[in-house]
């Protein structure tokens, strides 16, 4: 099944940007995978695991509210997935209504937990009385409000007010004008590398330090020894143990280039313990309206 997934329903700045996405792609031209909402992101990324759908495309990190939790755990638990593109998309928030209020009007705002984060500074400054609901994603969130006629808001994209017929009530609520997020496409292979010197190429890695001093340290000095550039790290609670944890790291460079081979052998022979989570090529940044 030629499919891809991504976090619905429909009218979701996920959906938004695979549309975008997707239109960018030419191998995709003649044979263009379909796509399918799921409700979660664990549901969708077990899913491509099981091979129900070729590909799933998630949101990572967004530039205001940082790691999308899930999708991390999940890179992290799942196994034969790869990162094999990524795609930064501008996003600007809207708050959506069934019909026309004022903003005291508003009793509840619903909205994906990053949405509401995203506009914490709006919603303490303009709707201090607004009760804050969370849902699994800003489109589920427009769908709510659509078929009640309470003093109910939503965030979320413009495009989910034309979908679910919703009065935009307002525009660019969130509180950074410069909002992006990095979406991950993923499969069951590794993409090729994108030229021979691979300094257009990023591998992601999941990283278990031990818990010693100075550990996470030392897999840093491997990296920075060999003058390898880190353009990211992020710890998450391994599950196992409180206090725990492991780390997910981007660095320059396509995973099977000389230099990066050698960083991870020397992780190798001190045991530590890698996981590789794709190669891929570095996004072209999106100009932010």
């Amino acid at each position: 099944m030629n499919s891809i997934g991504y976090l619905g329903p429909k009218g979701s700045f996920s959906e938004e940007a695979l549309q975008l996405f997707m239109s960018k792609q030419k191998e995709w031209k003649e044979n263009r995978p379909d796509p399918l909402p799921f409700s979660t992101i664990p549901r969708l990324l077990s899913a491509c695991e099981r091979k129900e759908i070729s590909f799933g495309f998630v949101p990572l990190e967004n530039s205001t509210e940082g790691q999308v939790a899930a999708t991390m755990d999940m890179l992290g638990q799942t196994e034969d997935l790869y990162i094999v593109k990524e795609f930064i998309h501008p996003v600007n928030q809207c708050l959506l209504t069934p019909k026309p209020l004022k903003l005291g009007q508003i009793e509840r705002v619903y909205s994906h937990e990053q949405a509401l984060g995203q506009c914490r500074d709006f919603l303490e400054t303009h709707l201090p009385q607004a009760e804050q609901i969370v849902c699994l994603s800003t489109a589920e969130a427009a769908q709510k409000i659509s078929s009640v006629q309470e003093n109910w808001a939503a965030i979320g994209p413009r495009r989910a007010a034309e979908l679910y017929s919703l009065h935009c009530q307002e525009e660019r609520i969130q509180d950074a004008m410069l909002n992006a997020t990095r979406f991950i496409l993923v499969t069951h292979s590794l993409a090729e590398m994108s030229s021979e010197t691979s300094a257009e190429d990023k591998t992601s890695l999941l990283i278990i330090a031990q818990n010693v001093p100075g550990s996470l340290a030392q897999i840093l000095q491997e990296f920075a020894s060999r003058n390898i550039n880190m353009s990211r790290i992020e710890s998450r609670p391994s599950k196992k143990k409180l206090g725990e944890y492991v780390f997910f790291i981007d660095i320059d460079g396509y995973v099977f280039s000389p230099i990066i081979q050698e960083a991870l052998w020397a992780l190798h022979q001190k045991n530590v313990s890698t996981k590789l989570l794709g190669s891929y090529p570095k996004a072209a940044t999106n100009p932010l309206p």
